[in-house]
């Protein structure tokens, strides 16, 4: 049996899903079972999701996208299914802002403001509605796609956006039909989750993780695969 005993006490949402599908992954692959601790989220998906009572003979060490494709054996969205899954009538897009933190992990993951307005043009005459989500309002990005959108007079909402509320953002962007994205962990499994999403990334972010050999944007440059894939490029 394979086992989750920790999760590092920095990670956020989307690391979480990501190491915990993992966990998933290689108990499917190897027909193992599998057991993991509680962790924050855990309760918002539906089905047995901490497994066997008991600790296993094998734990996985803390790891992330680098394992995503490799371990692929069974659908995200076999394992994750929300409790209070979201529905929209009308086609929605969903665009995620990341700024915070990402300042200090790496300058170059917040995606300049020429994207996102490049991106909303790409799809505008697609989509009925646009919803706005971030964690840092005060993003040049996040202030120039609002004033777009009010000089166009394009429909859209905006999300809690609030670290008490991510749940029901989470929730509501992996309902979406497309997802204009950053490379927030939280933003890519909402689009793993839920509904098939038309997800759209930054050219200039994917060459620049590719140059860097970094696995799972070099994997999603290869194609990924039919739960996780690049629909647009921008």
């Amino acid at each position: 049996m394979i086992s989750i005993r920790y999760f590092p006490p920095d990670w956020g949402f989307g690391n979480r899903i990501l190491f915990y599908n993992n966990l998933r992954q290689l108990a499917e692959k190897n027909n193992d079972s599998w057991s993991c601790i509680p962790w924050e989220g855990h309760d918002i998906f539906s089905g047995d999701i901490l497994g066997e009572r008991a600790m296993g003979n094998v734990t996985l060490n803390p790891c992330l996208g680098e394992r995503f494709f490799d371990t692929h054996a069974t659908s995200t969205r076999n394992i994750f299914k929300l409790k209070n899954e979201k529905h929209f009538e009308e086609r929605v897009a969903a665009v995620h802002f990341r700024g915070g933190d990402f300042f200090a992990w790496n300058k170059d993951a917040v995606l300049d403001k020429q994207y996102y307005l490049d991106a909303v043009d790409s799809v505008k005459e697609e989509v009925d509605r646009f919803i706005l989500f971030t964690e840092d309002e005060s993003l040049e990005s996040y202030a120039a796609v609002e004033e777009y959108f009010e000089n166009e007079n394009i429909e859209y909402d905006i999300g809690n956006n609030r670290r008490e509320n991510y749940f029901d953002d989470f929730a509501k962007m992996s309902a979406c039909d497309y997802v204009i994205s950053s490379p927030s962990t939280f933003c890519i499994c909402s689009a793993m989750i839920g509904k098939q999403t038309h997800v759209i990334h930054s050219k200039e972010w994917i060459n620049n993780r590719v140059e860097a050999q970094d696995k799972f944007w070099l994997d999603l440059s290869n194609g990924g695969n039919e739960d996780y894939s690049i629909w647009r490029l921008i």
